[in-house]
């Protein structure tokens, strides 16, 4: 089951994208649980409660895009959708990593093209967990909220949206077997993998992420980091 927020403070407008929803989820063999709210302080809440947000950018009171600031607070990985009728809002999308963006009136055609990348995003990122053992028990991870990870002696520093660098005992190796072919993730260098999902800029020997930082891609890896990558982004979106 997919569980899935409308925050949109025209009742209209919400129904008609749920219908568009509902027409979705039975053309694909989908379990949806939809939730509407008027209000953007439905995402104040501190913790990951949906699995896929549609977002109204122009709201009374606290604003769809601030909403979205505040939740990638919290949640680095849940999909967000902006509704808007205000087309230029689109490139702002992009500083809250964005999964999509449609411009009102919301067709079934704008859904479905938009539902079909969040979707196959979503059940290639399924259950895609690491389990590192440390002192008195395990710590686990979901791949979708790892930006990058840097290899520091014998730790590996994993960099996560909205919380401090994790330092856990591992290689570099053992992340990627663990987290499985087809991920997000790709090795950069001998010491570093990155996250595509926040890569936004690929230029010479630098890889930009969301949050422009700027990693070193290795000349030896070059070649294939551009393949997968362009191969992901063909899957992806």
């Amino acid at each position: 089951m997919l569980k899935v927020l409308i925050v949109e403070d025209y009742p209209d407008e919400a129904d008609a994208l749920r219908e568009a929803l509902e027409r979705y989820a039975q053309r694909h063999d989908l379990d949806l649980r939809i939730t509407w709210s008027e209000a953007a302080q439905a995402l104040a809440t501190g913790s990951r409660t949906f699995d896929l947000v549609f977002l109204d950018i122009e709201l009374p009171g606290m604003s769809g895009m601030d909403a979205a600031t505040l939740m990638r607070s919290y949640d680095s990985s849940t999909p967000i959708i902006f509704t808007t009728s205000l087309q230029q809002y689109a490139a702002r999308s992009y500083e809250v990593d964005a999964a999509g963006f449609i411009v009102k009136p919301v067709t079934y055609p704008k859904l479905e093209m938009c539902m079909d990348k969040v979707v196959g995003r979503l059940r290639a990122s399924a259950s895609r967990r690491l389990i590192f053992n440390v002192a008195g028990g395990m710590r686990v991870l979901d791949v979708n909220d790892i930006r990058y990870v840097e290899l520091q002696r014998h730790d590996l520093v994993f960099h996560l949206g909205g919380a401090e660098p994790l330092k856990l005992r591992g290689t570099i190796r053992e992340v990627l077997e663990r987290a499985g072919g087809e991920g997000p993730l790709v090795q950069i260098s001998s010491g570093c993998l990155v996250n595509m999902d926040f890569i936004r800029l690929i230029k010479g020997s630098d890889i930009q992420m969301a949050d422009g930082t700027l990693l070193a891609l290795s000349r030896s890896r070059k070649k294939e980091v551009l393949g997968t990558f362009s191969s992901y982004l063909g899957k992806a979106f």
